[in-house]
């Protein structure tokens, strides 16, 4: 059975915004990751702006709430395994 997960990734556009800092990057990995798992139950989500500017890029995982400040491209792969593909859900 497929779990049910939306990842939000904040890429609003705008000096100092999370698309500046790589958020539209990050968006794009996340929707590969999950593709290539085939996580048929999980949605990439372009999230609007979360104003937390200083400490992105941001994402947010729902329904598990937890929100993941300065994501890099390398936390792509641990983030999916932990929320969408694993057996357990961890902050």
């Amino acid at each position: 059975m497929a779990r049910f997960r939306q990842i939000f990734v904040c890429a609003t556009p705008g000096e100092g915004r999370c698309g500046a800092r790589g958020g539209g990057e990050l968006l794009r990995l996340f929707e590969e990751e999950v593709a290539r798992r085939g996580l048929s139950g999980t949605m990439v989500v372009r999230n609007t702006c979360t104003r937390r500017h200083e400490r992105g890029p941001v994402v947010f995982i729902f329904p598990d709430d937890v929100w993941y400040y300065e994501v890099a491209p390398e936390d792509v792969p641990r983030i999916v395994e932990r929320h969408a593909a694993g057996d357990r859900i961890m902050g």
